[in-house]
């Protein structure tokens, strides 16, 4: 196993400090963000959305920051290069949305939200080319059911699609979204998206061991459920139609596979007759 570096680890307690105020923040007073974010968020359940997703992403970071060796923390800088080099891109793309010029508070945080998203793309990407060439085969870890695997795969292929179909701005699929989506939200949450697909797409085509990735499916558990009381928080934001009853289907059984994947496998790394029960198959 190889050891986190001190910028690696310094990179990720930069990330922690950073998404942990931006979730609380967005997550706990939604309704207010022409007072105190980067743009005005319309709609309080896509800032609470905004919120579950950085404060899962604080989780991560912030054991990241703490893991045993890179091995274990990888998982978490493939979801922050991903997230961090979407909004990049979608920031670019709506530049006009920002509040540059507005003064005040607003502005500010404008500016550091561009600042914050140049640094970290490849910031990130140093911590992973510095890393990488130290990882060292080390005693075999217990793999993951292929189930487990094969499921987080096809999850994985929906949520990218569905995140690049609002990342690129697909009319029908934003028009159907359950909550109104102008084009820098319907972006930002289609990175969300595609980040979370990231990771579950990781575990299924990379990563055998399930300790690997634990700590970036904890993230993605954190926010479907926080997403989920956003939900119910905002039920007046949401659409009175099918879409609305397709959404919280799906967050909701998402959720449930996920916690019921993280028993399992919890329950197989730690319970000796498991193991050798995984051993001798």
């Amino acid at each position: 196993m190889a050891p986190l570096l001190g910028y690696t680890r310094a990179v990720f307690v930069a990330g922690f400090c950073l998404t942990i105020g931006t979730g609380i923040g967005l997550y706990a007073v939604p309704g207010r963000t022409e007072d105190y974010w980067a743009w005005t968020i319309e709609s309080p359940l896509t800032a609470a959305f905004f919120g579950a997703g950085y404060l899962s992403a604080a989780c991560a970071l912030g054991l990241a920051a703490r893991a045993p060796s890179w091995e274990r923390a990888r998982i978490v800088a493939v979801a922050a290069f991903t997230l961090t080099s979407l909004a990049l891109i979608a920031t670019v793309l709506e530049l006009g949305t920002f509040a540059f010029d507005e003064g005040g508070l607003t502005e500010a945080v404008a500016w550091i939200w561009l600042a914050v998203y140049v640094a970290l793309p490849p910031a990130v990407l140093v911590a992973l080319v510095r890393q990488e060439p130290l990882a060292v085969d080390g005693p075999e870890e217990p793999a993951a059911l292929p189930v487990s695997r094969l499921a987080c795969t096809a999850i994985a292929a929906i949520l990218v699609l569905v995140g690049l179909g609002l990342f690129v701005d697909w009319g029908w699929l934003v028009d159907r979204w359950p909550w109104p989506l102008p084009p820098l939200p319907a972006r930002v949450v289609g990175a969300w998206l595609c980040t979370y697909g990231a990771v579950l797409l990781w575990f299924g085509m990379v990563e055998r061991s399930w300790a690997r990735v634990r700590l970036g499916v904890a993230s993605a558990v954190v926010a479907l459920a926080l997403d989920i009381g956003a939900a119910a928080r905002f039920s007046s934001d949401l659409d009175d139609d099918a879409s609305t009853i397709v959404y919280l289907i799906a967050v909701s059984g998402l959720l449930v596979i996920l916690l019921g994947m993280w028993c399992l496998e919890e329950w197989r790394l730690t319970s000796p007759r498991a193991r050798g029960a995984t051993v001798s198959g």
